[in-house]
């Protein structure tokens, strides 16, 4: 203990002489400067004093003795007037610019003498300025005398040597003594130090073992402990911050936290997917680089005036615009203030069209099922206001009731089947012949084939079995032919069945009337007829081909549709062997 009070007094007193070696190095070079100046501003005096009793009549006067008096002194010497100009300069006869606000004149002009250490622009060199209050005849002005301040750098450089010969000695003492102590130190900090490196390295269970006690001991001790506590909190942060990151990937809506800067702290893969899917690198950018939407900005806005949860509806304009929905919350720490923002945003997209859908559908059933209702009900009203008494009248209109009834049953039929299938209820699935299938569909369409139109079928021989249900196969075909059927008035209806790079193809192939480009898009809504009219009046429904979408979609399959108005149109459908059900 004694040894290191020792060596921590040796210490003290090299720091103590280095102290004084700065302040007597620093008050010299004061010393020197105020001794400068001093003798300036006498020098000043004493040409003042001359210039006061000389004769000077003309500026020509003036200009002489500057120069006269600057040679004879080694000094530069400048006249200016109270106004601030310059009327004479010992170095140069070139017309300088006005002095009135130089430090040492503005003091002057007020009746002192001052002197004034600066840097030239003129002369491009440090100069102290001595200007005095002058008088001759009717002149009263300033006197200035100039001298560069190099010569003050003989007396600078002598006392700067003898400060650095004083470090230099006072250096080698201490860091003698600093060699000593520090090695009689080093290896407890040695110790401190190599476990400081193992723990930045991420091994957060090292501890220090010495034998020290009083400080060296003392932080050991406070080192293992901070070692400790620093490893549960980083195993809890980071406990934290798997369950976070987990938490946010698996959610569907985009997550982003912004400050109050609108700078992103954090964000989820779903925001990059909904916003900007080719911007993967948005933290610490603005949020206004990331993407620009009115209303997410409102919400933004409207959660830090209220300091509440919002939650309102937009469209992000892209490449395919999307419906979102954002719900805005203030963040904020447990004292209570709030730092920034955490935006939920969610693509409702999907939601927004099933919505559509959902009242487009309710709309068209609502249509489709008011229409033969209205029908049969304004015939039996005729048939009970008296025309049930005319024989023929009411068979006729009996005939019509069977009709519509017949056809609001295929419509109540076809709508339950259309939901079943879009539930993805595929029960009962089986190996199926598709080609006896086929040959089953086209015997039970035969009555509705007239003398102008043949089905042509060309089956493959030996076609793989498909895996699927019978009745939702045959549902397909049916829809198909006799969709082809009731759109060709002559010429044939081809079926092609077989196998293709594994696939089961189904083509339909007519001679029809065809089908404009422009409808195409739409042939597979629900209730829409490519013609309305002859639709109705051959008991269609509207629902055929989108049961038959839907059948294709739930065997993973695809549909092809391809016609030219006048000459017939073309379904190729495509089902892989190897589908997966959903069921």
């Amino acid at each position: 203990m004694q040894k290191k009070l020792l060596f921590s007094f040796l210490a003290i007193i090299l720091i103590a002489i280095g102290i004084s070696i700065v302040a007597f190095w620093t008050r010299g070079h004061q010393f020197i400067d105020k001794q400068s100046q001093d003798y300036h501003l006498k020098q000043a005096q004493l040409i003042g004093d001359i210039f006061d009793k000389v004769t000077l009549e003309s500026k020509e006067d003036f200009q002489k003795f500057a120069k006269g008096y600057g040679e004879k002194y080694q000094v530069r010497i400048t006249i200016i007037d109270r106004s601030g100009e310059v009327l004479a300069d010992s170095s140069t006869s070139d017309q300088l610019e006005n002095h009135k606000n130089r430090e040492e004149i503005i003091g002057a002009l007020k009746g002192k003498s001052v002197t004034v250490n600066r840097y030239s622009q003129t002369m491009k060199n440090n100069y102290s300025y001595s200007a005095v209050p002058v008088s001759n005849g009717d002149f009263n002005g300033v006197l200035r005398v100039s001298l560069p301040l190099s010569a003050l750098s003989k007396f600078d450089d002598e006392l700067f040597r003898a400060t650095i010969y004083t470090i230099i000695i006072c250096f080698i003492i201490a860091t003698f003594a600093a060699f000593i102590f520090t090695n009689f130190l080093s290896k407890p900090i040695d110790e401190v130090t190599k476990a400081a490196v193992r723990i930045s390295k991420g091994n957060y269970n090292t501890k220090i073992y010495t034998r020290e006690k009083y400080q060296i001991g003392k932080l050991a001790g406070a080192f293992n402990t901070m070692t400790t506590n620093l490893k549960e909190t980083i195993d809890s942060l980071t406990q934290r911050n798997i369950e976070l990151e987990a938490m946010l990937t698996s959610m569907t809506g985009g997550v982003v936290a912004i400050d109050d800067s609108n700078e992103v702290l954090f964000y989820n893969k779903a925001f990059v997917d909904i916003v900007n899917p080719l911007n993967n690198n948005m933290k610490g950018q603005s949020l206004y680089n990331v993407l620009r939407n009115v209303a997410i900005f409102d919400a933004i806005d409207q959660v830090r005036k209220t300091n509440s949860s919002v939650t309102m509806e937009g469209i992000l304009l892209s490449g395919n615009n999307k419906n979102i929905q954002i719900t805005a919350t203030p963040l904020g720490r447990e004292d209570k203030k709030w730092f920034g923002v955490l935006l939920i945003i969610e693509d409702v997209t999907q939601i927004k069209k099933l919505e559509r859908m959902r009242s487009d559908f309710v709309s068209n059933v609502t249509h489709e099922l008011k229409t033969p209702l209205t029908s049969i009900r304004g015939f039996i009203d005729t048939l009970k206001n008296g025309a049930i008494k005319d024989e023929a009248v009411a068979n006729k209109f009996i005939d019509i009731i069977d009709i519509e009834a017949e056809r609001l049953s295929s419509l109540i039929q076809d709508i339950l089947l259309l939901s079943e299938i879009e539930s993805k209820n595929d029960y009962d699935t089986e190996p199926v012949d598709i080609n006896q299938c086929a040959l089953s569909v086209i015997d039970l369409l035969e009555p509705k084939l007239t003398d102008k139109i043949d089905i042509i079928f060309e089956p493959q021989a030996n076609l793989k079995l498909f895996t699927c249900n019978p009745g939702r196969m045959k549902q397909l075909l049916i829809n198909l032919l006799d969709n082809a059927i009731k759109y060709t008035e002559e010429g044939t209806v081809t079926l092609i069945c077989k196998e293709e790079a594994c696939m089961l193809m189904i083509k339909v192939k007519d001679t029809g009337i065809g089908i404009e480009k422009e409808q195409l898009p739409r042939i597979f809504e629900r209730f829409y007829r490519v013609d309305k009219g002859r639709a109705r009046k051959q008991g269609g429904t509207g629902l055929g081909l989108s049961i038959v979408k839907h059948i294709v979609e739930l065997y993973n399959g695809t549909i092809q549709v391809d016609s030219q108005l006048g000459e017939g149109t073309e379904f190729v459908i495509r089902l892989p062997y190897n589908y997966e059900s959903e069921t």
